[in-house]
């Protein structure tokens, strides 16, 4: 399959824009165009509510924005969610209309434009962790997370939507980056998560195989802060992308993993253009500066320098959609500044 071009750029999804025309003309600038979530213009874009379609067992309340899972009474749910799914069928687990404003139009960009994202068009879907930690059982004892059965179920429904997506890339002679976006990894190995590495593991890997099950694509995970990143790097994952501007020296602590996991064939996405705290007082020059310092401090400790650059992406920290208009675009600019600045010094 092909693969990336070394400091190919592209974006985390939430954007601030008004519009899906602002949106689409800024994710044109990126190598890989992300799909926008217009998390301004309604709550259904975020990530979180865009997952619900097609997923069983599930009491959804929109006006109050209250979700809970069933703990009772799901066992008709469950069956009719197995005996699609079980054979095949992605198309109930589609993004419904209020929660895709921009996907048919991401479509038809790149059906229209060949130089729109001309190899590979990115997708996300929310992490099934993250998603399992949001939700609590109706009872209010537990999280959807904790409860075997609805965890597993709830993880292939995320690997089919994403897997829905997918298709419909591929179907326009693209190959489709499918990000499964977990902030809830975040807190994992802390005194506030009680899940197991093993648990993470799997539920993370039930996601990538369905995904792979249905077709071609490269999959990688979001973590907007630290998280145990050797967990991470035994995972079936082509991409990891982490805030490089937060945490770079607690990432940099795994090079032996890091090495192993590039050696595999893995790429490492770079996020070095903060997000909640971009500011215009930022260079290009600055970041690319803090990227070579953590790059040689990881060839000092055995990753090969040509291995590091050769298999990395660019990005923004993560999502966009909290920033003005004007500095959501800025921070774009500045990513794919980035990206050139390296490529020049590599060439």
């Amino acid at each position: 399959m092909l693969e990336p071009k070394p400091f190919a750029t592209t974006a985390i999804g939430s954007v601030p824009y008004g519009s899906v025309a602002e949106a689409l003309a800024n994710a044109s600038k990126l190598d890989i165009p992300a799909t926008p979530q217009l998390v301004k213009i309604n709550f259904w874009e975020d990530m979180f509510w865009s997952a619900l379609a097609g997923l069983p067992a599930l009491l959804i309340n929109p006006a109050q924005r209250k979700i809970r899972a069933k703990r009772y009474w799901r066992e008709n749910d469950l069956v009719d969610f197995y005996a699609k799914f079980l054979i095949g069928e992605r198309d109930f687990l589609a993004l419904s209309p209020e929660a895709s404003l921009s996907f048919e139009a991401f479509l038809q960009q790149a059906t229209q434009n060949p130089a729109f994202g001309p190899e590979f068009l990115k997708v996300q879907v929310i992490g099934p962790v993250t998603f399992g930690q949001m939700i609590q059982m109706e009872d209010g004892e537990s999280t959807l997370i904790d409860d075997p059965e609805l965890r597993e179920v709830m993880a292939l429904g995320l690997g089919g939507k994403a897997a829905w997506e997918a298709a419909r890339i591929r179907a326009l002679g693209r190959i489709p980056v499918v990000f499964i976006d977990e902030p809830g990894l975040t807190s994992f190995g802390s005194a506030f998560s009680n899940l197991s590495a093993d648990i993470v593991k799997e539920t993370m890997n039930w996601v990538g195989a369905i995904i792979r099950e249905d077709g071609p694509a490269l999959i990688g995970c979001h973590v907007c802060g630290n998280t145990d990143w050797a967990m991470m790097m035994e995972m079936d994952l082509d991409i990891i992308n982490f805030d490089a501007f937060t945490v770079m020296e607690q990432f940099c602590l795994y090079p032996k993993q890091i090495r192993s996991f590039l050696e595999r064939g893995g790429f490492i996405a770079w996020g070095i253009v903060p997000a909640t705290s971009f500011s215009l007082n930022l260079s290009s020059d600055f970041l690319v500066r803090k990227l070579l310092d953590a790059w040689k401090g990881l060839e000092h400790n055995g990753v090969p320098g040509e291995l590091l650059t050769g298999r990395a992406l660019i990005t923004t920290a993560c999502g966009l959609g909290t920033l003005p208009e004007d500095l959501a675009r800025a921070a774009t600019e500045m990513t794919s500044s980035v990206s050139r600045i390296l490529q020049e010094r590599r060439g």
